[in-house]
């Protein structure tokens, strides 16, 4: 067997599917092997939209998805995508070509640092190998295929020397096995007692929660000890909206106001317990802060080493658990007669609930007039169209996900995709179209401006070539509207470099062959917005939105 065979052999073993990529000089070999399989390839027309599919197919498989791609600025151009996936903790098997092993003096598709793929992904994967003795080749594709999956789930990369995809490894079995795992049940007994203590504690949940499949039990736990949760801003779908103990919101310290009725929870609060939060994101920052008047538990998987990290007296207690879902099982078992004394919780989330959905509502019906369309108008229209249960929205950076995050809900976890707080524009069409493909059943939309859109045109091409079962709705304001008002408002700058030529995108998309609608009229959008979602296949609405409005008073 040739390495480059192997490669795929060890795919199909794997499971994986489906390769995102495009061919280049360097990976004919594993092209060709690729072809002679039964792996599916979908063949993007930029590099970075294939690290954005396999990060998309790593979140919603929670397996590796994979990006194959060519040496030098073929994996380069994925770099973003890559280091999106590894904020946002998505397995990714990020396989690229490289320069022959002989060639090591001004390569072609090289820089004069023969190892500079390795370097430079190293700082954006949890492991960069590149690989240059073919026998050597199944120990590191089962090590980098360990680490993606193990602990916190994210991007490895390993680049193939060109030379070696031809050598026959027939014989070699020279395989990696993963280190042991930490036991999770005393660990549990220990979170337990610690939890136990508490009277009024509120778990704020994550998207380890999300990589680790463990909503279920992350609604168990609630239901049996009476807690109620929050969402952390990158993971709102963590837990369905309708759960009757789901706060259902965020808090978001240092961005705008924080709603009274939420800060009031934190108040009553004597104890926080974050699970599945990054120990380095804002809101475990901003939770650490917090501990001076409250407890405050962590659990989070981060790299080993795994165990217990107990701060200030007891009131800080940190776990770094390499099997998040196992420990909250081990956990929920260890809790057996707690409840706690929160009081008519269920009621005051409702009424909470009611209330900022009402007065949402609201605002966005005050512009239901306004020519050109308000994005919160747009949004909220959009909330109400859509009746599937089962509906996966991808949503870009910028003005336009700050609505769609303000105004959207989710009843099933997993299903409100972004970039996370890499915050890469360019990601709604390619995520897309890689939902769209992991789960044909789900009904699939992407909500993205005008400059995310331009960023991915060429990707129409893919949805095309796919049959992709997309709507994209672009909200086409002419303009980077968000850096606008940051330039106005935290800066006090007046508007600089923030105009866009936009094109008529329902009729580029048209030119591609997929399903092109504009919309201009307020009065219209309900209708069209209602007609457009049902088309079948891709699916471009062009949506002619305001670039003046004022930001929704609260964060949520």
């Amino acid at each position: 067997m040739k390495a480059a065979e192997y490669i795929v052999k060890f795919l199909e073993e794997k499971d994986a599917r489906i390769v995102y990529g495009l061919p280049g000089y360097n990976i004919l070999e594993i092209y060709e092997a690729i072809r002679k399989s039964s792996l599916e390839h979908v063949l993007v027309k930029h590099e970075h939209s294939a690290a954005v599919m396999a990060d998309v197919t790593g979140r919603l498989t929670l397996k590796p998805g994979v990006c194959l791609v060519t040496a030098g600025p073929g994996a380069l151009n994925t770099a973003t995508g890559v280091a999106a996936a590894y904020t946002a903790a998505s397995p990714m098997l990020h396989i690229t070509g490289h320069c022959s092993s002989r060639e090591k003096v001004q390569p072609y598709h090289g820089v004069e640092d023969w190892l500079f793929l390795e370097k430079i992904f190293a700082n954006i994967t949890k492991w960069s190998k590149t690989v240059d003795n073919a026998l050597e080749l199944p120990y590191h594709m089962e090590k980098a295929y360990h680490i993606a999956t193990s602990g916190r789930k994210g991007p490895v990369h390993i680049s193939l020397a060109m030379d070696i995809l031809e050598v026959d490894i027939q014989k070699t079995l020279n395989t990696y096995k993963g280190e042991l795992q930490l036991g999770a049940k005393d660990v549990a007994k220990r979170i337990a007692r610690k939890l136990m203590e508490l009277e009024k504690p509120i778990i704020v949940a994550g998207k380890g929660v999300l990589r680790e499949n463990s909503t279920m039990e992350i609604e168990e736990l609630m239901e049996k000890t009476y807690i109620p949760t929050l969402a952390s801003r990158r993971s709102r779908d963590v837990i369905p909206f309708n759960n009757k103990l789901n706060i259902g919101y965020t808090i978001i310290v240092g961005f705008g106001n924080i709603l009274e009725d939420l800060r009031k929870f934190l108040e009553e609060a004597d104890g926080i317990i974050t699970v599945g939060l990054d120990r380095g994101e804002r809101e475990s920052r901003d939770i650490m802060e917090l501990s001076k008047s409250k407890r405050i538990i962590h659990i989070y998987q981060e790299e080993p080493p795994y165990g217990e990290i107990i701060e200030d007296n007891g009131r800080i207690i940190e776990v770094n658990t390499p099997n998040l879902k196992q420990l909250l099982k081990e956990l929920i078992g260890e809790v057996n007669g707690y409840r706690s004394k929160w009081t008519n919780l269920e009621n005051r989330i409702a009424e909470l609930k009611g209330k900022v959905e009402s007065d949402l509502k609201e605002h966005a019906y005050r512009f239901s007039k306004q020519k050109p369309i308000h994005p919160a108008y747009l949004v909220q229209t959009i909330k109400e169209i859509v009746r599937n249960d089962y509906v996966i929205f991808t949503i870009d950076v910028g003005g336009s996900s700050s609505w769609a995050e303000l105004y959207l809900r989710q009843n099933k976890p997993n299903t409100l995709l972004t970039s996370d707080r890499f915050g890469n524009m360019g990601f709604t069409l390619p995520a897309a179209i890689a939902a769209s493909k992991v789960v044909p059943e789900a009904n699939v939309i992407g909500i993205t401006g005008d400059g995310g859109m331009l960023m991915t045109l060429g990707e129409i091409a893919t949805a095309v070539e796919q049959k992709s079962n997309i709507k994209v709705i672009v909200m086409n304001d002419r303009q980077y509207t968000m850096i606008k008002n940051i330039q106005r408002s935290r800066h006090g700058y007046p508007p600089f470099q923030v105009d866009i030529h936009t094109p008529n995108f329902d009729e580029i998309a048209k030119s591609f062959g997929a399903n092109g609608i504009r919309i201009d009229d307020p009065r219209d959008l309900s209708a069209i917005l209602e007609e457009a979602l049902n088309i079948k296949g891709p699916t471009i609405i062009d949506v002619h939105t305001t670039n003046e409005y004022e930001s929704y008073r609260y964060r949520l």
